[in-house]
């Protein structure tokens, strides 16, 4: 819509300038003959001079208004990409919010435990709310690892630790996110 808005008006700006210029040289050409019937050759070189001018200032700023609208409409069509991306994630969002406060989030964190080497060397971070869950998530495991809260975790999930070999996986539904979003945006370039 924003297009062809900016084509009509390209298009009447055209118009307007193309009149003007073949209104301008019509007038240029009949003084010439006026001028070379009066013999006046270096008052008819002063006008042609004068129109041309007129004729590369109108061009000049034909082009100036059509780039200064190009941009203004580039600008709101990136603004309007922005707020809908914006609102995208900001409904995913409460959709993980919502997801947090169902009994299948207990379930969720159980499944990112499984296939995971989980020992007394381990501290598995949490998000605060999240404790309520530590001792379910206790019963499933072999070892004596260490549950601890991370407020820095915002949506939930979970992040393992393991203390020898210094190795974090991050399994929480915030890096999930952060992940998405980059990838949303390399795949819908923005810009």
């Amino acid at each position: 819509m924003m297009d062809a808005n900016l084509k009509k008006f390209i298009d009447a700006i055209n118009s307007d300038v193309d009149r003007q210029i073949e209104e301008m040289l019509s007038e240029a050409e009949d003084k010439r003959t006026d001028i070379l019937k009066n013999a006046e050759t270096e008052a008819l070189n002063e006008q042609y001079i004068r129109i041309r001018s007129a004729v590369t200032e109108a061009e000049r700023k034909e082009k100036m208004t059509v780039s200064k609208e190009e941009q203004t409409s580039k600008i709101n069509l990136l603004t309007h990409r922005e707020e809908l991306v914006q609102k995208i994630f900001r409904k995913v969002e409460e959709k993980i919010m919502d997801f947090v406060q169902t009994p299948d989030y207990e379930d969720y964190l159980l499944g990112l435990l499984e296939n995971e080497k989980i020992h007394d060397n381990t501290v598995i971070f949490l998000k605060p709310d999240d404790m309520k869950y530590v001792n379910t998530l206790k019963e499933t495991q072999r070892s004596n690892c260490v549950f601890t809260e991370e407020p820095s975790i915002k949506y939930g999930g979970l992040s393992i630790y393991d203390k020898s070999t210094s190795v974090l996986i991050d399994k929480t539904i915030d890096n999930m996110l952060d992940e998405e979003k980059k990838g949303f945006s390399s795949k819908y370039r923005l810009a």
